[in-house]
Order: C-alpha cells, then sequence, then structure tokens
C-alpha cells in the first residue's frame, strides 16, 4: 500500500512575523529577542509582543527614572518618616545586628515601641525630651548628620542581644552619650536595668 504524504503545510502569516517599533520605526523579527512578550490574556500558549522593540523600552525606562528620581526620593522620604515606615528600616538593622537578634518578626519589635508608649509617650526614657523621626538622604557623598532627638535603638546591656527585654528606645543623643555618661542617665539606666532584670548587679 502507498503511503500517501500530505502535501498541506501550516499556513504563517507573513505579516507576523517582523514587527516594527512604534517609537524608532525599525522592523525586527517578532521574537523575545527584540520586543518584551507577556502571555496573551485570553489565548492558550500565545504571547503578545509589547509595541517598542527592547532598546526604546529600555530608553524609556531609563528617561523616566531620570526624571521622576527625586520624585522617587521625596517619596520615599515620605514614607521613612511615618511611624511604620521609619520602625520597618530601623527593624532591618536590629535584624542584621552583629550583637544578634531575638525578635521573631516586625510585629514583635514594634509592639515593644508601643508597649514603652504607654509609659514615657514619645520622650526620650532618660532625657524626657520629645522624640523625632526626622530623614532625609546623603548628598555628594557627605553622610548626613543624625539628628539628636530621633528615635533610635538601644540595648540596656550591651553584652546581651536585643530582644523584648534588652531593647529600649532612646534619643540618639542618649545613644552618642554612652562614652561620656552623665551621673543623671547613669543612675536612670540602673533603674531600667532593675526593673527589667530584678537587679542592676548584672554583668
Amino acid at each position: 500500500m502507498t503511503e500517501i504524504i500530505s502535501l498541506k503545510r501550516k499556513f504563517v502569516n507573513p505579516t507576523l512575523t517582523n514587527k516594527t517599533c512604534r517609537t524608532c520605526g525599525k522592523e525586527y523579527p517578532r521574537t523575545g529577542e527584540f520586543f518584551y512578550k507577556r502571555t496573551h490574556p485570553s489565548m492558550k500558549n500565545v504571547f503578545k509582543y509589547e509595541n517598542n522593540c527592547i532598546r526604546c523600552d529600555n530608553e524609556r525606562s531609563l528617561k523616566w527614572k531620570k526624571e521622576n528620581r527625586d520624585i522617587k526620593i521625596k517619596n520615599n522620604i515620605k514614607y521613612r518618616i511615618t511611624e511604620n515606615g521609619y520602625f520597618k528600616e530601623m527593624f532591618v538593622g536590629v535584624r542584621k545586628s552583629k550583637h544578634g537578634c531575638e525578635f521573631k518578626n516586625y510585629e514583635e519589635f514594634f509592639n515593644c515601641w508601643k508597649e514603652q508608649q504607654k509609659i514615657y509617650g514619645i520622650k526620650c526614657p532618660y532625657l524626657g525630651i520629645e522624640m523625632t523621626k526626622i530623614k532625609g538622604i546623603n548628598k555628594n557623598g557627605i553622610k548626613r548628620r543624625s539628628t539628636d532627638t530621633n528615635i533610635s535603638k538601644d540595648r540596656i546591656l550591651s553584652s546581651r542581644p536585643y530582644s523584648k527585654e534588652n531593647i529600649m528606645f532612646v534619643s540618639w543623643k542618649v545613644n552618642s552619650m554612652k562614652g561620656n555618661i552623665s551621673p543623671k542617665i547613669a543612675k536612670q539606666y540602673l533603674q531600667f536595668v532593675k526593673e527589667r532584670f530584678g537587679t542592676d548587679e548584672i554583668e
């Protein structure tokens, strides 16, 4: 029996083999090498290709980022000075600290701040000054000076990791005074140690 070979070929629309970039007007093969593609919203195993070639799309993206850089920076600072944004950034530092971190998650860490607020409000437990959340950016390679009134994290016992018992939120001024601590601050510090650990006779 003679085998019958079909002479039919799959129809390929020649207009779909190439695609013209809407921006530069150049024609390229309709492939992922020249155009970003995404899954078709209604057809299975079919892709849709962007109207701009990859080069033009990347140039457009870089231009937008450059033109909107200042807006992005302002929005970033705007979020970082919110209570949630400020403490989330602080928690990243706690979690990566070389001194260790015993907090299970951000919620547990943030709850320590909420509990402290019930006693001291937003005032520094040592100095009684109102604490702030001022943020800025470094310019021309010069690091922005820390604000003395800003909230900062502090381990009560420097020999132990960050934990619910061993953290207090104090003004940056107090943290920077540790090397030249006053009798008033030292007295208050010992009181906090005794409250948290039951005794101030501890190393």
